[in-house]
This record gives C-alpha cells, structure tokens and sequence, in this order.
C-alpha cells in the first residue's frame, strides 16, 4: 500500500496543481507599486525569495523601503548535522542572497527562534514571540506586511508565522494595514478537499514579469551550497514543489486587512 501511495503521489500533486493554475487565472492582478515601506516575515531563510522574491525585486526597484524579519535561523535542515552548523551556513547565505538586492543589512532583523518550534496562540512562548514582532512593526510602521499563508499546512512554523504575524499586527494597532499571505508549500502540501478554505475573494496573482529570471538566480544561490552530507543547507525540495515556480506570478492572500 505503501508503495502505490509513493506511485501515485507525483501525479496527485500535478493535477492538484493543474487545478489550481485554472483557479488562479480567476483572480484579480494586484498592483503594489503604491507601497512604500514593506516588511516581509519568513519562517526560515529562504522563504522570502521562494515566496515573494520577485515581488521583493520590484519593491526595491521601485524605491520602497523593505526590511525582512527571519524568525528562525533554519537550523534544523539537516537532521544529522550540528544545527549550529547549519544554522550559521543558512544566516550566511542568505546575508549573500539580500546583500546581491542591495538591501540594507540595518532593515535585517533575526530573531533566532527555534527551528521547528514557532508556536501557536495558547502557547505559553507566543506572546512573547509576538511581542518582538510587535516592537518592529511599532519602529518600522509599515503599509503592508507579507508572511506565509495560513493555508501553508507544512512546514508547521508557516502557520505559525501567520499566527505571531496577525497577533502582533493587533498589539501595534495596525489591524487597517493589510496583511498578504504568500504561498511557498500550499500547492504541494494542501489537500484538494481542503481548496475550498482558501479566500478566493481575497486571492491575488502579483506578476512576476523580467524579475522570474532573478528569483531563479537568488533560489539557486540558495540551494546550490552544500552540506557536508551533499544535500542543499535548505534542504532537498521535491520537484514537484519546485515546479510551482514556473508560474508567471506570485500568489498571495489578503490574510491581515478589515
């Protein structure tokens, strides 16, 4: 049983994709060249170029101010490598991918939390969590904030992100200022039965363009580097994960805005 399941999966996840290419085409287009000072949330290094990179691109090119928060250092990548290792590797490289944008290493803010640990509301750690992520929201005021979906499913610490992202959003009282939900493994992870809990209505496409070209560059410098074990800092990623990145856009969902 095992085995069939291992067979079919691959050409589960593509009509699953498949699926998903024919709803998005529905969605609106959204603009955000009015933005001025965005603050883009990732779970771990690399989240922010598999997710929003090109959006992240055109935002600098545009002259807003972005500032990137990594709430975890990655280091439980590698399952038989010192996290320390791994963690300081995946700091370094990402530190190259955010310095070859020319974004300011003073708008980099890493909190160090645990890799596989950011907590849930209910948790005695959360509002702690929460609060460090209120102080910057507090300094930066930005007019938009992108964290992963709360649809991500897996990795358990995209969920989590969405959580601490809309609690702290509250404490700052920025509760007007929207709140995009980008898709880095929901097309991959999320059940078929379970499409029907994406916001539609609030589902937008954010073209990509010339700058696809670039979020391939930045992803390579990202999964290029080796372990000592042969595998990617990141990790291994199926290929049916990376298939979604040949899409002309990138997806988001208003997650945070009245």
């Amino acid at each position: 049983m095992k085995q069939i399941k291992k067979i079919l999966k691959s050409p589960y996840i593509r009509v699953k994709q498949a699926l998903l290419k024919i709803r998005l085409f529905f969605v609106p287009v959204q603009n955000l060249s009015d933005l001025r000072r965005v603050i883009i949330i990732a779970p771990h290094p690399d989240d922010e170029i598999f997710g929003v990179g090109c959006c992240i691109i055109h935002l600098l090119e545009s002259k807003a101010e972005v500032y990137v928060i990594y709430l975890t250092d990655g280091e439980r990548s590698q399952s038989n490598l010192d996290p320390a290792i791994v963690g300081k590797a995946r700091v370094r490289i990402s530190d190259e991918v955010l310095a070859s944008l020319g974004l300011p290493a003073k708008n980099v803010f890493r909190f160090h939390f645990p890799d596989g640990g950011l907590p849930f509301d209910g948790d005695p750690r959360f509002a702690f969590m929460a609060d460090r992520l209120t102080e910057v929201l507090v300094c930066v005021k930005p007019d938009a904030v992108m964290v992963t979906h709360p649809l991500e499913t897996w990795p358990y610490d995209h969920v989590a992100a969405s959580e601490l992202t809309l609690a702290a959003m509250g404490n700052a009282n920025l509760k007007d200022i929207a709140v995009y939900g980008f898709w880095v493994w929901l097309p991959y992870s999320l059940p078929v039965k379970r499409f029907m809990k994406i916001d539609w209505k609030r589902t937008v496409r954010a073209p990509v363009g010339d700058k696809m070209r670039i979020k391939k560059i930045l992803m390579k410098a990202y999964l290029s580097p080796l372990a000592p074990n042969g595998s990617p800092w990141s990790g291994i990623l199926p290929d049916d994960m990376l298939t979604m990145f040949d899409y002309p856009y990138e997806i988001m969902s208003i997650i945070g805005k009245k």
